[in-house]
């Protein structure tokens, strides 16, 4: 017999420690420090994407959305046209147009806050004689006014910089879906006409049309009125007002995604029926009961009005429960406070302007928070109002008025209405206002309350009607008086002895 204590046993060899050398996998991600999350703004490609984010968190988150229509809201209030040597009728004419231009100063402050950019056009047309006295103006058959206002998209710009000058050049880049418009004579690329339009830009623009035949596809764009939001000394693209709080946008819309996601198991529910236990097993010859069950409930659901209380006839070993997840994070909102707060600093826009309220009680004062929003409307509406200014300017020279107008919005006033009427009395009373400014402040012109007051007293005293509403001690018909002050009325005096 072999020993087999003598037998050489088969030894374990043990593996080798070693190690590899893993290349830096973050050398080319955005979260390295040699790479920085960043916007110059350099290629058309990337203004693109922002202005196509912006568009879309402004249609979709609801902060965004506020913020912007709570600034336009605010900051577009009025336009207000100083007189100066015009004419009545001739003030008509601004008056008449203040309803558009105010509409067209809208849309260039909501192009200003979520694309950077503003491109205004408008055309001069004459209007009719009809259209002219719905205006109230008179001895004027025809005026030349600004009837067709509009911006240019500005993903259809294409900004360079200009070395020799302050200004850079912007540049037009026509649409494909135009430039197949034109070259197939008004026919769209879905096969779909509309004749009358390629002839109206024949018509109105026949230059264009050729150079659009002739393979130009970008346009130097000669305008003097365009806007652009802080740009950078490093691109000629501006910065959105929204580009800021992008970033946080985009991780609050990642939060939604999850909730989504929750939501969508919570719907999809699993009902779990277990019929049997350890106890009573189910068996082979008992699985006609299953099929019992499984009977009852698909015919309940085939049935189209179906009881609140769901009736399922069983012995004791059946069991039904529901299985969901877990939806902590779906009903808490507290992963939002954080990020809704980094917004509102982002924006640079106080909570207390768009809800009404601060995140705690007392803790903030509406005036003082409103200095910084207020600042932002006026460096905005002072860069529209160079449009408004260039087209009032256009509308006097085209017309041969007397003279052009000065115009200005109206003041934003976010004060407490009690602290406002103080300052306004107050400047009255010290002659540092005048009666016009103190009665259009409260939406009251005092030249139309003027004469409103004199038709009043002509027809008062035509009626014999008092100036002033009788009060208490007020001189009375034959000698009566309401006094019965008896030091001073002698009617009133008790007799002798009485």
């Amino acid at each position: 017999m072999e020993n087999n204590e003598n037998k050489e046993q088969p030894r374990t060899r043990i593996a080798k420690s070693s190690f590899s050398y893993m290349p830096n996998v973050y050398t080319k991600s955005i979260w390295s420090p040699e790479e920085v999350d960043k916007f110059d703004g350099t290629e058309l490609k990337e203004y693109k994407t922002v202005v196509k984010q912006s568009r879309f968190f402004y249609k979709k988150d609801p902060i965004a959305s506020t913020v912007v229509n709570k600034i336009i809201e605010i900051g577009i209030n009025d336009l207000i046209f100083d007189k100066g040597n015009l004419s009545d009728n001739e003030y008509r004419i601004f008056l008449g147009i203040k309803d558009n231009l105010l509409e067209f100063s809208e849309s260039m402050a909501m192009e200003y806050l979520i694309s950077g950019l503003v491109v205004p056009e408008y055309s001069m047309v004459a209007i009719s004689t009809d259209k002219v006295k719905e205006l109230g103006i008179k001895k004027k058959q025809t005026i030349i006014i600004p009837e067709r206002m509009w911006l240019r998209d500005p993903e259809t710009i294409k900004i360079k910089f200009s070395w020799a000058l302050n200004q850079p050049s912007y540049f037009a880049v026509v649409p494909p879906e135009l430039v197949s418009f034109i070259l197939n004579k008004g026919s769209f690329s879905d096969g779909t006409k509309d004749i009358e339009l390629y002839e109206e830009l024949l018509k109105l623009y026949p230059d264009f049309v050729q150079k659009i035949r002739d393979g130009q596809r970008e346009f130097l764009l000669d305008n003097s009125l365009i806007i652009r939001r802080k740009p950078l000394s490093n691109s000629p693209y501006p910065i959105p007002y929204l580009y800021p709080a992008l970033e946080s946008l985009g991780h609050k819309r990642n939060l939604r995604r999850m909730d989504y996601s929750v939501a969508s198991r919570v719907i999809t529910a699993i009902m779990q029926v277990k019929i049997g236990d350890k106890d009573f097993p189910l068996t082979e010859d008992d699985e006609q009961r299953l099929e019992e069950v499984r009977r009852q409930m698909l015919w309940r659901g085939s049935v189209k009005d179906i009881e609140r209380i769901f009736q399922l006839f069983t012995d004791h070993t059946v069991e039904i429960k529901w299985v969901f997840p877990d939806v902590t994070a779906l009903l808490s909102d507290k992963k939002y406070a954080d990020i809704n707060q980094d917004i509102f600093f982002s924006l640079g826009f106080p909570r207390i302007l768009t809800t009404g309220e601060t995140e705690r009680t007392g803790s903030s004062d509406p005036e003082f928070a409103s200095i910084s929003p207020v600042k932002s409307m006026e460096n905005m509406r002072n860069k529209i109002l160079k449009v408004i200014k260039g087209i009032i300017k256009d509308v006097a020279e085209s017309n041969r008025l007397s003279d052009i107008p000065k115009v200005r919005f109206g003041e934003i006033n976010l004060h407490s209405f009690a602290t406002f009427v103080e300052g306004m009395v107050k400047l009255y009373e010290t002659a540092n206002i005048s009666r016009t400014s103190f009665a259009g402040q409260f939406g009251y012109t005092w030249e139309e309350e003027v004469k409103q007051k004199a038709l009043e007293n002509d027809l008062m005293k035509k009626l014999g009607v008092e100036e002033f509403a009788p009060v208490s001690f007020s001189p009375q018909p034959q000698g009566g008086n309401n006094n019965q002050n008896p030091e001073t009325n002698p009617e009133n005096k008790p007799k002798d002895g009485g």
